[in-house]
């Protein structure tokens, strides 16, 4: 959600639009049982205080919430919520803090320089028991950053993760783009997750990792148009043997404003077609109905 500050009013307008008619049609069309939101809920949250960030969250369950209760919501904190590592309060980070079934993780928090949040994340880690004797009980986990890679060039190249993005080389910087490698060595020995699923990057990936246990990490694309043309979310089934994963992609927004346009012309032109009959009836009956001379000129 744009933020106060620097979201102009009708970019706001527009992209929670389609986010939220977005959401509304694939709750419609998929029914799922859960959803998670991975992070950067908000675009202005590292700045905000109590009251804006009440606002924030009656404008999110607006868009996203259900008075049923069903789904189940399951929110994550990204860097555009609390800010990166250095700049978290511990207050905003309270607010954010709920009991959940999955292994919820915040990224910001395994920098591993012993500060409170990260000493309290890898305490949290610890306490967490490795059930490697039972695959179904190795847990889910949901991130903002991906897990630690040099770029996406270990991700699988097909139409469903942006095998065309150009910027598919670029460098992760660790603990920006990515986690560092220390971090992610820690997570996957403590935890020894079935599979991972992140964000953050504004574009998809899935990787494969074999060590040191064997899974598949996804990092999905934005939801919101304004981060990117081809907005896309996941839809995971779990089960007692697989994790299986589809992306579900949104219009790209080239074709929408397509669509208004040519809207718009469509019914500019109606109108003009209904004032001039309006204003020149005589014209507009002489096109319709030649006149006498006109059908002898032509029978000639």
């Amino acid at each position: 959600m744009l933020g106060e500050r620097n979201g102009h009013w009708f970019d706001k307008l527009r992209r929670e639009w389609q986010m939220y008619r977005s959401y509304r049609s694939a709750l419609h069309l998929l029914s799922p049982d859960a959803v998670f939101f991975l992070g950067d809920l908000m675009d202005e949250g590292q700045w905000s205080d109590w009251d804006t960030f009440h606002r924030y969250a009656d404008r999110f369950d607006s868009l996203f919430g259900s008075s049923s209760g069903r789904p189940q919501l399951h929110v994550l904190a990204g860097n555009h919520d609390l800010g990166f590592h250095y700049a978290i309060s511990p207050t905003r980070l309270e607010w954010f803090e709920r009991r959940q079934p999955f292994v919820l993780i915040n990224s910001m928090a395994l920098h591993g320089d012993g500060c409170r949040f990260c000493y309290e994340a890898e305490l949290g880690c610890s306490k967490l028991n490795n059930c490697t004797n039972n695959p179904y009980r190795r847990p889910i986990v949901l991130q903002h950053f991906p897990l630690y890679r040099l770029n996406d060039n270990d991700c699988i190249r097909d139409e469903d993760f942006d095998e065309d993005d150009p910027h598919r080389d670029e460098i992760y910087r660790p603990k920006w783009e990515a986690l560092s490698q220390e971090s992610t060595e820690m997570l996957l020995r403590k935890l020894e997750p079935r599979a991972v699923f992140n964000g953050h990057a504004h574009r998809g990936c899935k990787k494969r990792w074999s060590q040191p246990v064997s899974f598949w990490e996804y990092t999905v694309n934005s939801f919101s148009w304004r981060n990117g043309n081809r907005p896309t979310f996941l839809m995971a089934t779990i089960s007692a043997d697989d994790v299986l994963v589809g992306v579900c992609h949104l219009p790209y927004e080239s074709t929408v404003i397509n669509i208004y346009c040519l809207t718009a012309a469509v019914l500019v032109l109606w109108v003009l077609l209904s004032v001039a009959c309006s204003r020149y009836p005589m014209i507009v009956r002489r096109f319709r109905y030649p006149s006498d001379s006109d059908k002898l000129i032509k029978s000639g």
